[in-house]
Formats: C-alpha cells, sequence, structure tokens
C-alpha cells in the first residue's frame, strides 16, 4: 500500500511525476534513433528525467516523514 492515496496532493504529484518519467523515457529513446541525434537536447532530457527520478523517490520514500509538511502553527 502506498503512503498517502491517489487523491491526495502527494498521490496526485506522483502520478504526474510518473507521467514526465514516461514521457521523457520515450522521447529520449526516440530522439536516440534519429540519424542525427541532437546529443545536448538528449543530455538535457536525460538531466530532466533524473530529477524527476529523485522527486519520484522522494515522494515515496520521504514524503512522509516530518520534514515534508509543516506543523499547524496558530497565532492568537
Amino acid at each position: 500500500m502506498l503512503p498517502f492515496s491517489d487523491k491526495s496532493p502527494q498521490g496526485n504529484a506522483r502520478i504526474k511525476v510518473e507521467q514526465d518519467i514516461s514521457f521523457l523515457t520515450d522521447r529520449i529513446a526516440a530522439m536516440k534513433q534519429q540519424p542525427r541525434p541532437n546529443l545536448l537536447l538528449i543530455e538535457h532530457y536525460e538531466s530532466m528525467l533524473k530529477s524527476r527520478e529523485s522527486v519520484l523517490k522522494w515522494l515515496l520514500d520521504g514524503c512522509d516523514d516530518e520534514t515534508s509538511s509543516l506543523p499547524d502553527r496558530r497565532s492568537a
């Protein structure tokens, strides 16, 4: 079971990040198949992919720890 439901803000973020990862993976693979691939653009997309993978890892592993949310502080 995931630490949060798909309807939570974290669940929505996880879905979006997973979609980004899928898009970038497919796009990188397609770009590498081009007769003259744009290596700078591929490198940029690979950097974006690593970033999205890090965010997904954080969402799955660390999003439920106490550093991920601010305490509910109300002033009198």
